[in-house]
């Protein structure tokens, strides 16, 4: 298609009058006659370009916009840097030039060939074509146009100008030289050779003026590297290593391939001491060292593959020396072909050590059917020789195994060379072959100055997985006695652990304090195995140990009390008032290299209070609940240390830290959940706390609740009632139990209205005894008739208890003789919570005891008791 059938959207175009004597001469060239040519209307919808090359116009022309108004913006700056309005700061920092970053390839080595792919070729030569035909240059492309910024020349009059003003300058007519360069930037303010010469003018009586006028100058022509050279030498006699780090950068921009510029602006980075920019830059510096300077190449490649070994960037470090050794391989010592291996292992690039060790180490490779057969030379140096094994192990050349060890015991020490055999055999392990590995560790811990703690360890894993306990115990208890290896202790408490010697594997994973830092990993695996076989007394010591390291100690009740309050964080209240306080007072110290997950604790913490249980020891239960709500560790546990406190404080008959908990969640529900505030189990919990308490105080604050907050139900009113009744005012229990029977209706509250009634008729001085115990019988009846018939022996027990306490015994005795015979199914599935034999027989023996008849008292506590 011609570019006159092409269908072009020209509202985006601006068409600008300019008069002849504005445009420079050089420019002027550019522009040629347009001669008048027929308008043709091409109509919307007639067929266009394919999908992907209107992509690819559209991404030319945002691509080509997006330089425009780079260049622009860029001008404007620097007539703002021009005129002093903005200084040089403000200057890089607004203009966000990210081309300066060139060296940031060792961060991810596979980012570098993506950035530098370009535009197809077509996409390029239809965008040229394009601009050229604007221009009016329909012959095709220049190919001496580029992206590249022109420097700006002045005209014929001012290079005249200019002249005079340098004139000036010569024979010290330094005024005159300033007011000319001033008016030749008035006129033309992005030209670059006045800046020049003020910046000559001011080199001795103002050299920050020195400097900034030589700044502009080299932004204003920046393709002269000599000029960023000297600004970038007189900001570091200025002390501005930042700004001389950027000249040497805008200098490598116009001279990418200079070595000398790259290596001072990496010397500049060091000195600086920013390491890191300083390995950027040795980095990038390698690809453009040539191959004449290659001992220097070596030598800088080796350097930046150590930093970048010790910063664990591995693929970097190889990279460096496969450059260098890409250029210049026949410079390599056997020291750099050590250090190339090294890095070539490390990456795993095993065939690729192998070709290398062929070249440099005269080892002789064939390979038949996927098979490989090596020669190794007598005369081969010793690591080679190391390295050579480590490779053939990683291609898992299995078939050579046994020559390759039996070489290796032949012409290697173990007594001079042993590291050579622990390499070795880490490469058999890390493959897995594990009994070829044993063959060169053998000779290792019979040796006397290798046999170290990590060569024991090493042959006790290898015989841990060939399942040769008993040496693997040997190899691990030799580790313990050398050294204090945590993992050496897990491994060997579970190899005992697994023979069934329980006492050696606990003793396996003590730990002084006294001595050594405590390791929570090893401490809780002790914890775990004191649980299993039993010693919970211990196992409750241990625990408590390992979990105080996150909290405050906990000295006196008062501070129990401050943890109750509102059952908030300890150290919110405690430490505030006790600066001096620290975690973990008062617990042995620990090592924080190992430290156990939050729900691993929690799983502990569990266990701890179910052991606390079992063994009824209550008080170090509350003792540890209250102790772990000091710490803000488990403030995602908040609620559930709550109701294991509240538990702690109802077994341990502690009801005054019970009754503050029991508020705190009342008023925690009516903040967040009012809905739930009528739950059964939280009255129930409260009455529980109110049976072991006795304490009348309670009362008042139910009162002020129940006014306070009318959306709770009636149920929870009965607490007030038994309160009244507890306290014998029986009128005001009376009263309440009526209003709560009204609306509920329920045959338990019709009962205790019958036990106030009894109370009231029992009293001395009560009149109307005998009304009072007939309306008693007849809630009885409503009672007896409300519960089913599954549980009538609690209505019998009931009645029986009625009587008893009015006198009546041989009411009271029939009733519990009905007791006694009673039997249902749903009795017999849950004696122990709902059989009442033992308590009816205990009142009749009574009854009987009372009259005289030992004889069938004696009979029913045989009969109906167990102690």
């Amino acid at each position: 298609m011609s570019f006159n059938e092409e269908i072009y959207d020209g509202s985006g175009v601006e068409i600008e009058e300019l008069e002849v004597d504005q445009v420079e001469a050089s420019d002027l060239a550019e522009f040629v006659e347009l001669h008048e040519e027929p308008i043709m209307v091409v109509p919307t919808a007639c067929a266009g370009p394919s999908i992907a090359s209107v992509g690819g116009n559209c991404s030319a022309a945002s691509e080509s916009e997006t330089d425009d108004e780079r260049s622009q913006q860029r001008e404007v700056l620097l007539k703002k840097l021009v005129a002093r309005e903005i200084t040089y700061s403000e200057y890089q920092a607004r203009l966000q030039d990210d081309e300066l970053d060139d060296d940031d390839a060792y961060l991810d080595l596979g980012k570098q060939h993506a950035q530098q792919q370009k535009k197809t070729g077509f996409d390029e030569d239809y965008t040229t074509a394009r601009l050229d035909a604007f221009k009016g240059n329909l012959q095709g492309p220049s190919h001496s146009e580029g992206k590249r910024r022109h420097k700006r020349n002045l005209p014929p009059a001012l290079q005249g100008l200019m002249g005079e003003a340098n004139l000036c300058y010569v024979r010290g007519d330094t005024k005159t030289a300033k007011d000319l360069c001033l008016e030749i930037i008035r006129q033309v303010p992005l030209a670059h050779e006045p800046f020049i010469t003020l910046a000559q003018i001011h080199e001795t009586d103002d050299p920050e003026q020195h400097l900034d006028y030589s700044l502009i100058a080299a932004h204003l022509n920046p393709s002269d590297v000599e000029q960023w050279m000297r600004v970038a030498e007189l900001s570091v006699e200025r002390g501005k290593t930042d700004q001389a780090l950027t000249c040497y950068t805008r200098a490598l921009k116009s001279d990418p391939n200079n070595v000398e510029i790259r290596l001072k602006r990496a010397q500049l980075a060091e000195s600086k001491g920013d390491e890191k920019q300083a390995l950027r830059y040795y980095y990038g510096m390698l690809q453009y060292i040539p191959k004449e300077q290659g001992e220097f190449l070596i030598s800088t490649a080796k350097q930046v593959a150590k930093k970048f070994h010790e910063e664990n960037n591995i693929g970097a470090a190889l990279d460096a020396m496969q450059r260098a050794y890409s250029m210049a391989p026949e410079k390599f010592s056997v020291e750099d072909i050590n250090v190339l291996l090294e890095l070539l292992i490390a990456n795993g690039l095993y065939r690729r050590a192998l070709d290398i060790l062929a070249i440099h180490a005269n080892v002789e490779v064939t390979e038949a059917k996927d098979v490989l057969q090596v020669s190794i030379p007598e005369g081969i140096m010793l690591d080679l020789r190391t390295k050579l094994v480590v490779v053939l192990v990683h291609l898992k050349c299995e078939h050579l195994f046994d020559h390759l060890i039996d070489d290796v015991l032949e012409y290697i020490d173990p007594e001079n060379e042993g590291d050579c055999y622990l390499d070795i055999a880490e490469a058999l392990m890390k493959e897995e072959y594990y009994r070829y590995a044993l063959r060169l560790l053998v000779p290792l811990i019979k040796s006397t100055k290798f046999s170290l703690a990590a060569v024991w360890l090493r042959y006790a894993d290898c015989s841990r997985w060939i399942e040769d306990y008993d040496e693997a115990i040997v190899g691990y208890r030799k580790v313990v006695s050398l050294a204090q290896h945590l993992d050496a202790r897990l491994a060997l408490a579970a190899l005992l652990k697994k023979q069934g010697k329980y006492d050696e594997a606990l003793e396996a994973l003590e730990q002084d304090p006294d001595l050594e830092y405590l390791d929570p990993e090893v401490l809780h695996e002790r914890c775990l195995l004191l649980e299993e076989v039993g010693r919970y007394r211990e196992f409750l010591t241990a625990g408590y140990t390992l979990l105080s390291r996150h909290c405050y100690e906990l000295k006196n009740r008062h501070e129990m009390h401050t943890v109750v309050m509102g059952f908030r964080m300890y150290s919110t209240r405690m430490v505030e008032s006790k600066s001096n306080r620290i975690i973990g007072e008062g617990a042995p110290a620990f090592g924080t290299a190992n430290d156990l997950p939050l729900e691993t604790e929690w799983d502990l913490v569990l266990r701890l209070v179910t052991a606390a249980d079992r063994l009824r020891d209550y008080t170090f239960f509350m003792k540890l609940v209250f102790t772990l709500r000091t710490s803000k560790r488990f403030e995602r546990f908040r609620s559930q240390l709550q109701q294991l406190a509240l538990t702690a404080c109802i077994y341990n008959r502690d009801p005054t830290f019970g009754l503050n908990i029991m508020r705190d969640q009342i008023r925690t529900l009516l903040c967040m959940k009012p809905t739930k505030i009528n739950h059964s189990h939280l009255w129930n919990m409260f009455n529980l706390i109110i049976l072991i308490s006795g304490d009348v105080r309670y009362h008042r604050y139910l009162s002020r609740l129940f006014n306070r907050v009318p959306g709770i139900e009636v149920y929870p009113k009965t607490l007030i009632a038994n309160y009244h009744l507890n306290s014998t005012t029986y009128k005001y229990a009376l009263n309440e139990y009526n209003k709560i029977y009204l609306v509920t209706n329920d045959p338990l509250h019709a009962m205790m209205l019958a036990v106030t009634l009894t109370q009231i008729a029992c009293q001395k001085y009560s009149s109307k005894k005998h009304s009072l115990v007939a309306q008693a019988i007849v809630f009885m009846e409503k009672y007896r008739k409300g519960r089913p018939e599954e549980l009538q022996h609690e209505v019998w027990y009931n009645f029986g208890r009625i009587y008893h306490q009015l006198g009546m015994l041989h009411l009271a005795s029939d009733y519990y003789k009905r007791v006694l015979h009673f039997d249902s199914e749903v009795v017999k599935e849950n004696p122990q919570h709902l059989c009442l034999k033992a308590e009816a027989a205990y009142n009749l023996s009574y009854i009987y005891k009372q009259s005289g008849n030992i004889e069938l008292a004696r009979k029913y506590m045989y009969d109906y008791l167990q102690v």
